[in-house]
């Protein structure tokens, strides 16, 4: 037989019957309760209706991930066709173009709920990478952007080459190295095996720094609390994120 998801088991009505089984074992307990044992029982996760909440969201995602238990089943069919006429992603996420790097798995979120931003790098430069972020503060009402770097980065790694006294790279790749030399150029006082962990947490605090200052839209947003911005780490080996600020 044809495996069944929890979420089809939900359209079907086989949550009826598996209501009444949970109804026998909560007959003693408040109706509160039972209402918090059905919920925790499905695959919904928290909304976010602040800043905090949100990087909590993602957190916890997260470590779901890590300990290979995701449980968002919001990719399939059915929220597919739920989001088809509105989209309400509750964070942005600036980070690398890295194949390996896909935010929506490693935060254990569906469609339609993080508003994503990839350029290699994960830098926030260019008036296009901008005014995608802008889009999603102002338009779709997303309260928190995190900007996302990663481990073993090759655009950190060129921009550290070209730093040192390197060529740049040739055609454009050049666009994408030179807003991460700051962080590079300050990474080369360290010891060789130190600089490149240090390029790519120094370019996301950068970035981040960036478009928390970044008017009309983002600046005002953060100073009142509405929007936060924050820089993190993605580790490839352990798939762990860890926060920088």
């Amino acid at each position: 037989m044809e495996a069944i998801s929890r979420r089809m088991l939900f359209r079907t009505g086989a949550l009826a019957a598996g209501g009444l089984v949970a109804a026998g074992a909560l007959a003693g307990c408040s109706s509160e309760s039972a209402t918090s044992a059905l919920a925790a029982s499905t695959t919904t996760t928290l909304p976010a209706k602040t800043p905090d909440q949100a990087l909590a969201r993602l957190m916890a995602g997260n470590a779901r991930y890590v300990a290979g238990d995701p449980i968002n089943e919001g990719r399939d069919i059915y929220r597919r066709e739920s989001v088809t006429s509105t989209q309400t992603p509750f964070a942005v996420i600036l980070t690398c173009s890295d194949s390996r790097v896909a935010p929506e798995v490693i935060f254990d979120e569906g469609i339609g709920d993080l508003f994503v931003v990839r350029v290699a790098g994960n830098t926030g430069a260019t008036p296009i990478t901008q005014g995608s972020i802008e889009y999603a503060v102002e338009h779709l009402h997303s309260i928190l952007v995190m900007v996302l770097g990663h481990e073993g980065c090759g655009a950190v790694k060129a921009a550290l080459g070209v730093a040192a006294g390197g060529a740049m790279p040739d055609g454009q790749i050049g666009a994408v190295v030179e807003p991460i030399l700051p962080a590079a150029s300050a990474a080369l006082s360290l010891p060789k095996d130190q600089q490149l962990g240090a390029a790519i947490q120094q370019n996301a605090l950068n970035q981040a720094g960036l478009l928390s200052g970044l008017g009309p839209v983002l600046a005002p947003d953060v100073s009142a609390g509405k929007v936060k911005v924050v820089s993190a780490e993605y580790m490839l080996t352990s798939g762990k994120v860890r926060l920088l600020n």
